[in-house]
């Protein structure tokens, strides 16, 4: 027997030497006689603390922190015995095979061929890529994508750092498992899964993806929930995935007080955009306002879609849609508690400074007050704006256009042309004074038919048609006069702030109003030509819009901020109607006040004073605390009088909600909502408890809603919601 003794050396290295010495077996090569069309990828790469050669036993054994790399794979331990003529590697003592995807192989011994890519595990331990882990007595390569395993136990569970031994929260256990890489899948056969060591389900045949898939069909997590409504009822969501581009999930809800309910979710993703539409459909008993049975059955659901898609690099277009069959179907299964339905389509182009959008919009009121008749359709509405470079002196012109098209079966109809242009200047003084120059010129023409006999009655139609026109002149000239001082680390702000409007209408006066119906005074709109929302209403006469900003920078980046201004009005009417602050020549004060001293802390709050007495017309406070795992939310509204509401009467409402970690993967939430008005009534509240690790999750919810509306009622809900990670 002749020996080599080699340090450090590469397999490469080995085979070189043992040629020179005749031992080498006629089909090795060494690099230099290798072919050029031989793939260099499949070479192996060997580093040992001792390398010995047997050449009558055609063995190379290699001791002492051995690392072979081959075709990607990267093979450690402590002794390496090759085996030359049956191209057969035993690997003992520590073994760690990486693998290409980024698992790695944990053993005692391993026995491989081929590669590295078949062969037998002795006490396997793989720990994935995701950091879940499987462990089997033992294990046979068939080849390089399917490893069969028996005795086998799968967990995403990290062990517990004082006990190792114990238990993980979940485990499944099989006595045969197989992990197939082309199918991406890992089968287990007369498996158990286990809760802190405890049998608790068997099944003779489960299956999940392995952590390498982003995506793969199956069972998502089911939820079991109690409803005063519905009864006991659970959900058992099964997501299908259909290709790489689009997937599926169907959702059966089974209640016991009312018939199944299917819901589903199809999702697609194109080259130029993705689209998704949901939809549910039940069939159940006929119900009056009271809940009452009327007799007979009647199918009831919802539609939801959207979509957004890039023609080419200046447009795109898209649709929103959401329907369903019965006003309170949404609310009372749980899936979504919107008022008004809006369903739109549109196309926006944009090129430079030009930007065109055309839309179409469709609404279903779903209020008891609502209407079907009177609830107006969009066929269509054009915008369009243009601002144009700035000349020598910073000046720049604006071009705006509108066209807008309203339909009812049973009320008004609208439609509206408008056409503006602008001219805007900013100039800044020496001293740092702002001034700006804003004048613009609209024209607007309307064509109503079914004329209101009463502006406020949506009811009043008449057969009545007519042609309305008028051209609206704006100016304005505003002066900002911002001051800066640095005191130690804070730098303090500020600036006064006064404008001067004048606007008017001349030609018709009483044109339809479409979309200024709602208004509120505030912060927000303060400065500015008009105040109204849309185009239909036109803030009229000469007005000076004063007031000023505050200050104070922190060198951290937190801040505090105010804005304190009012309006005076020339004309004794200023057309506003009562209940808004801007009723008289004298507006109420308004004001907001913002502090964020670090990115935890954020207190807004903007108010409305009546300018005679100083009492609160209007208060908003909204409190931020916290951080993702502990946080407080806080909101306040209070209304004097609430012009936009279906009574227009006082509002006052009070929302808290937060999150509280409790303990290491332990969170407890809330919300609660209350209105304060006469003798105050809570309208809704949750609470919930939540557990959530690498491995495990559960959620446990109570809600409780406190509202009357037809055939709702005041509902309370318990429900459980169990993950097991990685499977969903």
């Amino acid at each position: 027997m002749q020996r080599i003794l080699l340090s450090g050396v590469s397999v490469i290295a080995l085979l070189v030497a043992a040629a020179s010495l005749g031992a080498l077996p006629a089909r090795a090569q060494t690099p230099a006689a290798t072919s050029s069309g031989s793939d260099f990828a499949q070479e192996a790469l060997l580093s040992a603390e001792e390398v010995v050669y047997d050449n009558a036993a055609q063995r190379v054994e290699a001791r002492g922190n051995v690392e072979i790399v081959q075709a990607g794979r990267i093979l450690k331990s402590d002794r390496v015995i090759y085996d030359i003529q049956a191209d057969r590697v035993m690997a003992i003592g520590n073994v760690v095979l990486l693998e290409p995807s980024g698992d790695v192989l944990f053993a005692d011994e391993m026995e491989l061929q081929s590669e590295l890519k078949t062969g037998a595990i002795r006490d396997l331990r793989i720990l994935f890529s995701d950091n879940s882990r499987l462990a089997a007595h033992d294990a046979v390569r068939e080849d390089e994508n399917r490893t069969v395993m028996t005795k086998a136990v799968f967990t995403s569970c990290e062990a517990c750092e004082e006990n190792p031994d114990r238990a993980p929260i979940w485990q499944a256990k099989a006595e045969k498992v197989i992990h197939d890489r082309i199918d991406k899948t890992i089968t287990y056969r007369n498996a158990f899964l286990e809760f802190f060591g405890v049998p608790v389900i068997y099944t003779p045949y489960f299956s999940h993806p392995d952590p390498s898939v982003d995506r793969q069909s199956g069972f998502l997590a089911p939820t079991a929930f109690s409803s005063s409504t519905l009864g006991y009822a659970a959900q058992i969501p099964y997501y299908y995935v259909i290709s790489e581009d689009k997937d599926m999930t169907i959702t059966p809800t089974i209640t016991t007080k009312q018939n199944i309910q299917m819901a589903a979710e199809y999702r697609q993703a194109f080259a130029s955009g993705n689209f998704k539409i949901d939809g549910s459909l039940t069939y159940v008993d006929r119900l009056d306002r009271n809940n009452n049975t009327t007799g007979g059955q009647e199918f009831q659901g919802h539609i939801r879609s959207n979509g957004n898609f890039r023609i080419d690099d200046s447009w795109v277009w898209g649709f929103n849609v959401f329907r369903t069959t019965h006003d309170t179907y949404l609310r009372k299964y749980g899936i979504s508690s919107e008022n008004t339905l809006t369903s739109t389509a549109w196309l926006q182009g944009q090129r430079g400074r030009n930007l065109s959008v055309l839309s179409a919009y469709s609404f279903q009121g779903l209020t008891e007050a609502d209407v079907t008749g009177e609830t107006p359709i969009v066929p269509a509405w054009w915008t369009y704006s243009y601002v144009g470079e700035p000349n020598d002196i910073g000046g720049r012109f604006s071009v705006d256009a509108d066209a807008l098209s309203i339909f009812r079966t049973s009320g008004q109809d609208t439609n509206r042309v408008s056409l503006q242009s602008g001219y805007y200047i900013p100039y800044t003084t020496s001293n740092g004074q702002v001034i700006s120059f804003n004048t613009s010129l609209r024209g607007d023409v309307y064509y109503a038919h079914d004329i209101l006999a009463d502006p406020a009655d949506p009811s009043s139609a008449t057969d009545e048609s007519d042609v309305f026109g008028r051209v609206v002149p704006s100016v304005s000239v505003k002066w900002r006069y911002p001051f800066v001082r640095q005191a130690g680390s804070i730098r303090q702000t500020v600036e006064p702030i006064v404008e001067g409007v004048w606007s008017d209408v001349y030609g018709d006066d009483d044109t339809p109003n479409e979309d200024s119906i709602s208004f509120e005074f505030d912060d927000t709109n303060l400065f500015g030509s008009n105040r109204y929302s849309g185009l239909d209403e036109v803030e009229k006469g000469a007005r000076i819009n004063y007031g000023a900003n505050f200050g104070f920078y922190g060198e951290s980046g937190g801040y505090t901020s105010m804005l304190v201004g009012q309006t005076f009005h020339l004309r004794e009417n200023t057309g506003f109607q009562n209940g808004t602050g801007l009723e008289d020549k004298l507006s109420d004060y308004v004001a907001r006040l913002e502090i964020r001293p670090t990115e935890q802390i954020q207190l807004v709050n903007r108010v409305r004073l009546d300018h005679d007495t100083l009492q609160l017309a209007r208060n908003e406070v909204t409190v931020k605390l916290g951080t993702p795992q502990n946080w407080f939310d806080l909101g306040y509204v209070y209304l004097q009088d609430d012009i936009n509401g279906l009574t227009q009467s006082k509002r006052e409402e009070i929302y808290v909600a937060g999150k509280v970690q409790v303990a290491e993967h332990w969170s407890t939430y809330g919300s609660y909502r209350r209105n304060l008005t006469g003798n105050g009534n809570s309208i809704d509240g949750l609470l919930g408890i939540e557990y959530l690790d690498e491995c495990f999750g559960f959620a446990f919810e109570a809600k409780k809603s406190f509202t009357y509306d037809r055939d709702i009622e005041p509902e309370t809900r318990f429900s459980v919601k169990i993950r097991l990670l990685p499977f969903n």
